[in-house]
């Protein structure tokens, strides 16, 4: 494996840590993904509040989480993010 190759590996690896999940991976380039979180605590207190009525909220949330993207290229040896 190339120096370069390492370099993404590595930097793959960063990302992996931090929650993200390898979507797509060639030898110059890889997709990594992570599904934003939603709060648990206020959720919970404003689904007591009002009744469970708060619950038709967290679904759609649920059915309709954004996903963060970071695409890892790299070029002439240095991993850049976009």
């Amino acid at each position: 494996m190339s120096e370069a190759g390492a370099a993404l590996d590595s930097e793959v690896a960063r990302w992996v840590s931090k929650g993200y999940a390898v979507e797509a991976r060639t030898e110059s380039q890889a997709i990594l993904v992570r599904k934003r979180r939603i709060g648990l605590f206020w959720n919970v207190v404003l689904s007591v509040i009002t009744s469970g009525i708060w619950l038709i909220v967290i679904a759609y949330r649920l059915i309709n989480r954004k996903a963060d993207r970071v695409v890892l290229t790299l070029v002439n040896g240095r991993v850049q993010r976009s």
